[in-house]
């Protein structure tokens, strides 16, 4: 039997919670958009403390799609999957001493988006390629955010995927539209609180079960070392490329901010990705054969007992509202400053950035809310976002150490995208070797260099 359908309608209380929960962020919107000036709404003044770097590197971590693949993934290898967030959290911590630099140059000129670090330490073109792949990324990111959050939403509170979709985009765009990034900082401290409380209550409920044992989830048989390798390496390579950690560390306040706030996610990550992968992991035990993709909703539909229907449904919504509203704000502020205010010096101004961005963040709900109605299969897309995404992180890498010349830099961006666009027209594209991307880059990039030099 399907235990997807065991909820066909939420409870009055449930379907309050679910309101009162959506209605704090948009008065936290409403809030943070009180006295605003330009530079609070597109960078929060660059005065972000602790508190709100750590938990917003977290909360947009922890989104709707990112609890879709990672439950897929630990169900269908194991405990091997778990390893991507020992490599997230490796990630964070050699982060740390690069974020330095990039705050510090950001600082002083300006930064708002990763391909500002390009467009300065190379040429325009070089600069325009990594924003359109970002913005490819990002695009794919944000419409499988919405896409694998409303399926959850609609399999576990009974409404339609369409109606979970239009409620989910709507709140959204409502908050976001009028705080800006501060917005998004602040609902992200908020869902994030709301996410470890949920957690809590789930390991409470799967240890007190006593139908279900915990020490046998983890009696997945043998690792498998390669998968192992290549999810350390996912997890860790992912920090670098990820536009979202570059906009925290453009707003902290200072280094300490960054140290400590990159230090605490590393623990809180691995704590984290625990608690997702025994939703994994339980689905693999007790619900064998069901298509890894819905590991997640029927897991939590068979553990959750109908009494807290309610709090399960604050998690998905938190989950969803915590990663999609940093996509959007991502997408925004990279095509008013990456592609617009490159064309249109006038719009580098912050008065008319803000605004302009304000313009595109209702643009972009719109169009992924559209594509999220239209196309609703997730396979395949995290491994092609993260595998054309690799294709950034040799450049960046080299340009921390090294003088690189614009042509090595340009075909190193140019090559790893090819490759994985080569993978998915060949139906070859596998974990594995889309992390390969990463070598192909840096491969044409050290090529590439050794020719200019000559």
């Amino acid at each position: 039997m399907n235990s997807v359908t065991r909820y066909e309608t939420m409870s009055t209380i449930d379907l309050a919670l679910l309101i009162v929960y959506a209605l704090i962020c948009i008065v936290l919107g409403i809030y943070g958009s009180r006295k605003q000036k330009a530079d609070d709404f597109l960078i929060a003044d660059r005065k972000l403390g602790f508190w709100g770097f750590t938990f917003s590197v977290l909360a947009s971590y922890i989104g709707g799609s990112a609890l879709v693949a990672y439950s897929a993934f630990v169900y269908q290898f194991g405990i091997s999957a778990i390893t991507l967030f020992l490599g997230t959290s490796v990630g964070f911590l050699l982060f740390i001493r690069y974020a330095y630099k990039i705050r510090l140059l950001g600082k002083e000129k300006q930064f708002l988006t990763l391909s500002d670090w390009f467009f300065q330490h190379f040429n325009r073109q070089t600069g325009i390629l990594s924003a359109i792949i970002m913005l490819f990324v990002y695009l794919g990111l944000l419409m499988n955010q919405f896409i694998a959050g409303s399926s959850i939403l609609a399999s576990i509170s009974g409404w339609s995927y369409e109606y979970s979709l239009l409620f989910s985009g709507l709140v959204i765009l409502i908050y976001l539209t009028l705080g800006g990034f501060r917005s998004v900082i602040r609902t992200d401290i908020f869902q994030y609180l709301v996410l470890i409380v949920l957690f809590a209550v789930f390991v409470f409920v799967l240890y007190n079960d006593s139908g279900i044992k915990v020490a046998k989830l983890f009696e997945t048989g043998e690792i498998n070392i390669t998968m192992t390798i290549g999810f350390i390496v996912y997890g860790l390579l992912s920090v670098f490329y990820s536009s979202e950690y570059w906009q925290r560390i453009y707003a902290a306040n200072d280094n300490r901010t960054i140290k400590k706030g990159f230090t605490y996610s590393a623990v809180l990550i691995v704590l984290t990705g625990f608690v997702l992968s025994l939703i994994g992991l339980y689905a693999k035990v007790h619900i064998p054969g069901i298509e890894a993709r819905d590991a997640l909703a029927l897991g939590l539909a068979e553990i959750f007992p109908k009494s807290i229907l309610g709090l399960g449904l604050v998690l998905i919504f938190a989950a969803i509202m915590s990663s999609a509203d940093t996509m959007i704000f991502v997408l925004a502020t990279s095509i008013s400053k990456d592609f617009i205010a490159q064309l249109k010096p006038a719009y580098k101004n912050p008065h008319k950035l803000a605004k302009l961005t304000r313009i595109f963040i209702t643009i972009i709900s719109v169009i992924s809310l559209i594509s999220a109605y239209f196309f609703r299969d997730i396979v395949t897309v995290v491994l092609t976002i993260a595998g054309v995404g690799f294709a950034i992180v040799p450049a960046v890498f080299a340009s921390f150490h090294w003088k690189i010349k614009n042509s090595a830099a340009f075909a190193s961006l140019f090559s790893g995208s090819i490759y994985v666009l080569v993978l998915i027209a060949t139906d070859t594209l596998i974990s594995e070797l889309a992390v390969a991307s990463f070598v192909v880059s840096g491969l044409v990039l050290l090529i590439f260099q050794k020719l200019a030099k000559k």
